[in-house]
């Protein structure tokens, strides 16, 4: 089972996503996942320069992203202001673009990735399942 902590204290008001929807996205994603062993993830907010150093010091890429995932400490780490730019650039809601956010680093921290068009394949079509049970549309 899939359980977590998050910690939204860089958000204000409005921006903060309910227990309950984070934790209905992590009950899709342990459906699909089906974890041998429970597992706690840690899902925290963080700024754009702490993002961007983040960025740089993990993955050597110089700019902020949108969400950082690290499997052996089962940690997800998302940037509200650039969740909310890529958002509006997609036309859809910002808290649809989170929860995308949030599901797509849940499989990043259970071993999937998509550099590879081989690895692509294994880890998008759980993606789309995951979202679309959660009525997301998965094109985000």
């Amino acid at each position: 089972m899939i359980s977590f902590e998050i910690n939204q204290s860089k958000l204000r008001g409005g921006q903060c996503l309910p227990h309950a929807l984070v934790a209905r996205a992590l009950a899709a994603c342990d459906a699909e996942l089906k974890p041998r062993k429970d597992v706690e993830l840690s899902i925290a907010f963080v700024g754009e320069r702490e993002m961007r150093a983040l960025n740089k010091k993990w993955r050597g890429h110089d700019y902020v992203t949108d969400v950082l995932s690290f499997e052996t400490s089962n940690e997800i780490l998302l940037c509200y202001p650039q969740a909310v730019r890529q958002a509006k650039e997609m036309k859809h809601s910002t808290r649809d673009e989170l929860v995308f956010l949030i599901v797509h680093g849940v499989l990043h921290t259970f071993g999937f990735d998509h550099i590879d068009p081989k690895d692509a394949k294994k880890m998008f079509p759980r993606q789309t399942r995951i979202l679309t049970a959660l009525g997301v549309d998965p094109r985000i």
